[in-house]
């Protein structure tokens, strides 16, 4: 595969150059010399082919070959999650951004135990480029601020269709397939406490759908990538093909 680099300013002209952690891993962990060919993206679905045609001690300086963009992906689906402890968040921010969640929210709720600060989410959006490079995605992730739980129903909740992860839900369904694209699929996980009965009821009567995983008790984070996985992943890609037995 290719090697992948995040460059935001791709659309600037036919060049680019790469500056910070992008050339260090161009040039130190890649080991690239001039005339490599390497692909760029600018993590709003652009994406070029480039020449390197310059390695100073800085920054590399590439030609742009040729550049095609990505259409929007679809169905846009927000991730709103309590925050995990420690590195299982670093964990649920790289899997839901390879699996294509378009925004991640994160919230405070009434049981939760982690409050991140900003610069722990911003570590977290390098965390997004990582994952985008290395999976093929190009468009990132975006990562809200800390939102509480009141604030989330009252700026979100109406603004695509709720399923929130709850074992007294129903069984899943298909999930997606009923949003319009232009709205997107809004999935709500609490903290491994769970939601309270009010916060279920506040989500419910924002116009929320109780969806259950399964009768086991899932981690945060594992609930998170099950219910974004259910929404994301086509219908062939769950299942496996069937054995030709002839052979």
């Amino acid at each position: 595969m290719t090697a992948r680099y995040y460059a935001p300013d791709l659309t600037n002209g036919n060049s680019c150059e790469l500056e910070g952690a992008e050339f260090r891993h161009l040039s130190r962990v890649m080991r690239a010399a001039r005339g490599d060919q390497v692909v760029l993206f600018d993590g709003k679905g652009n994406v070029a082919e480039a020449e390197i045609i310059d390695l100073s001690k800085s920054r590399a300086s590439l030609r742009i070959l040729q550049s095609t963009r990505e259409t929007e992906e679809r169905p846009s689906v927000v991730l709103a999650t309590a925050v995990p402890k420690a590195d299982r968040f670093r964990w649920l921010v790289e899997k839901a951004t390879e699996l294509g969640v378009s925004r991640l929210i994160p919230l405070q709720t009434a049981r939760s135990v982690t409050e991140p600060r900003s610069t722990k989410l911003d570590k977290m959006r390098t965390t997004v480029i990582e994952a985008c490079k290395q999976s093929g995605r190009n468009r990132l992730m975006a990562i809200d601020p800390l939102t509480d739980w009141q604030s989330f129903l009252s700026d979100f909740a109406a603004t695509g269709r709720l399923l929130v992860a709850d074992p007294g839900g129903a069984a899943r369904a298909s999930l997606c397939e009923s949003t319009p694209s232009e709205r997107p699929v809004i999935l709500v996980v609490g903290p491994e406490g769970g939601l309270t009965d009010v916060e279920v009821i506040q989500a419910v009567d924002a116009g929320g759908r109780c969806i259950s995983l399964g009768p086991r008790v899932l981690r945060t984070e594992t609930a998170a990538i099950a219910l974004a996985a259910l929404c994301l992943l086509p219908d062939r890609a769950l299942h496996r093909a069937p054995v030709d037995r002839e052979k």
